[in-house]
């Protein structure tokens, strides 16, 4: 049982992962010359088309809101509290925004008396984007140039790294939040679970 389940968490940051492109190489803008202009034309994509970002951000989403009933089961047979998996997504309202969009793609918009989150979340407007991080002390930086070819190159001792993301809005399109970010905080919510249930090291969790 402990197999599966890690298999199953496992599959979280794998999913996550594969939203995350930190190897610039991998982002070369497209270089434009003639005798009359010179142009860059940079959008993260590295050819991956609208559909494909879709398939790779509703992945990560069914991974984390699934981890849900998996980790009731593993609970209920390893002596742990079930009731904290639940608690975890009440408390979480980014877990509960995740939650429904996988109902969303499961069952159609809009869901019933607004989701789990009551807002009735829906993502629009998929992309891959930059993202840049300075570290988390003073005088951290971080810049972006395009190099040679139209590679990215990074300036500072800050991340870099493209992610594909889109708009979480509510039915009356007014904007909840970045799919990206709410990923993450959902995830960080399950970390800070799983390390009370010893699945994974406290260290890890946020």
């Amino acid at each position: 049982m402990d197999d599966a389940i890690l298999q199953r968490i496992n599959r979280i940051y794998a999913a996550i992962g594969a939203i995350e492109e930190d190897d610039l190489n991998k982002l070369k803008a497209t270089v434009i010359q003639t005798d009359k202009i010179k142009a860059v034309f940079q959008d993260f994509r590295a050819g991956f088309t609208d559909d494909e970002l879709l398939n790779q951000a509703h992945t990560a989403i069914h991974n984390v809101a699934n981890l849900r009933d998996h980790l009731r089961r593993w609970a209920a047979h390893n002596g742990r509290e079930k009731a904290k998996v639940d608690q975890t997504v009440d408390n979480c309202l980014e877990l509960q925004i995740i939650k429904d969009l996988s109902n969303n793609d499961k069952h159609g918009y809009p869901p019933r008396d607004g989701g789990r989150s009551g807002k009735c979340p829906q993502l629009i407007e998929i992309n891959r984007e930059m993202r840049l991080q300075t570290q988390a002390r003073k005088g951290s930086m971080i810049g972006m140039t395009i190099g040679r070819g139209g590679v990215p190159q990074s300036i500072g001792d800050g991340a870099a790294k493209a992610v594909v993301t889109g708009d979480v809005v509510d039915n009356d399109n007014n904007r909840i939040g970045d799919l990206y970010d709410i990923a993450n905080k959902a995830v960080e919510a399950w970390e800070s679970l799983l390390a009370d249930f010893g699945l994974i090291a406290a260290t890890n969790s946020t």
